[in-house]
């Protein structure tokens, strides 16, 4: 099977020739990508290219919040701080006064350091929704270029926030949970105001692609960590937060062309795996083993059933600190627990977004890939 049949395979709910193997997020085919642009992850690529079923990522272009460009005026600036780093400003102004974002990024990095984020008063919150709004329909001539481009080497993930992932992205890490606690009424405005622009979003990709998976992010800022049990009731914010808008924008995609819901939630709370499945999504990722939780993936297999795809396997800290043969053995376990029927997709829970890639973790990367072609074969 080509890469691109195998996944589909899995998707169908047949039995592929093997069990589909990839870094997920790392498309090694990609010229331009932050790896691609590092010598000391060359080797991987390589690696990659030869052995791994490739995702594809794609991310359309969605205005100022989704909103037509046109509709706000947007100033940016940026700053040289070092040979190898800048940082961005980015101005817009409202009828309640400025807001500004500072963000600091490398070009040894993926990362962005949020120096200021857009909301850090309440004041900012009424300046954010103070925003004017005019619907916008992202080209996707790009979008058919690069499927033109995918071939028989994968299949194409489109990228998508849910209302939760892009509000949470509007504070500095940690702010959120208090503002949630503080102003509980502006964050649901804030929600509601993102949702309605996500609706006309969704809407449009719903019939204008076909045959992709579509990745939902976001709802990872309505779990512990980012939500402690002691100061909230973790089923009613999930509830709130994320299941009142991601069961509408879901159906939308639903009712839409044939694509593949893909659901990206990483703390996951037994608990909530229940209202999860209630979205009638197609695929949960990423669910990974982890030296104290060896057999997570079976742990979440018998809870979701064989009609749901897991996409998962190790998680980043032991691909991080294990040695190639507690990768290797963590591999075959990984294909053992989530595989037997065939819905299972071998991916780390995260990839390498810094540079330089140490030797190490580049042994463990490449060893996790020939293992998941080694026992995916067999399972």
């Amino acid at each position: 099977m080509t890469p691109k049949e195998r996944i589909y395979n899995v998707l169908f709910g047949g039995i592929p020739d093997r069990v589909p193997v990839s870094l997920y997020k790392i498309n090694p085919f990609d010229e331009n990508s932050f790896w691609a642009k590092h010598k000391s992850f060359h080797n991987l690529l390589e690696k990659a290219r030869n052995l791994q079923d490739t995702f594809f990522f794609y991310k359309p272009k969605t205005g100022f919040f989704f909103s037509a460009p046109e509709s706000v005026e947007i100033k940016v600036e940026e700053y040289q701080d070092s040979p190898t780093s800048k940082s961005i400003k980015i101005t817009v102004n409202t009828e309640l006064g400025p807001l500004v974002r500072i963000a600091r990024t490398s070009n040894m990095s993926m990362h962005q350091w949020v120096q200021k984020p857009w909301i850090e008063r309440e004041k900012d919150i009424h300046r954010f929704l103070s925003l004017p709004y005019s619907p916008y329909r992202p080209d996707l001539s790009d979008f058919y270029k690069l499927l033109g481009e995918v071939g028989d080497k994968g299949v194409i993930v489109i990228a998508l926030p849910d209302p939760l992932g892009v509000v949470g992205f509007l504070f500095a890490p940690g702010d959120f949970t208090k503002f949630a606690l503080d102003f509980p009424h502006l964050i649901q405005k804030l929600l509601d105001k993102i949702y309605e622009r996500l609706v006309n979003l969704y809407t449009y990709i719903s019939r204008n692609v076909e045959s992709v998976i579509i990745r939902i992010r976001g709802s990872e800022y309505a779990t512990p960590p980012t939500l402690p049990q002691e100061y909230f009731n973790i089923k009613k914010a999930f509830s709130d937060f994320v299941l009142k808008y991601d069961s509408h924008l879901i159906e939308i995609l639903k009712r839409g062309n044939r694509n593949y819901i893909c659901y990206h939630w990483h703390d996951h709370i037994d608990d909530l795996i229940p209202y999860v499945l209630k979205l009638r999504i197609d695929i949960i990722e990423p669910i990974s083993n982890t030296i104290e939780k060896q057999n997570f993936i079976l742990k979440i297999r018998k809870i979701v059933g064989d009609k749901v795809v897991i996409m998962g396997g190790i998680d980043a800290t032991d691909m991080k600190f294990r040695t190639p043969e507690e990768i290797d053995q963590m591999v075959k376990e990984a294909i053992i627990q989530g595989a037997r029927k065939g819905k299972f997709i071998l991916i780390p829970s995260d990839i390498p977004e810094s540079a330089p890639l140490t030797p190490e973790l580049e042994r463990n990367y490449i060893t996790f890939l020939e293992a998941g072609i080694k026992y995916g074969t067999r399972f």
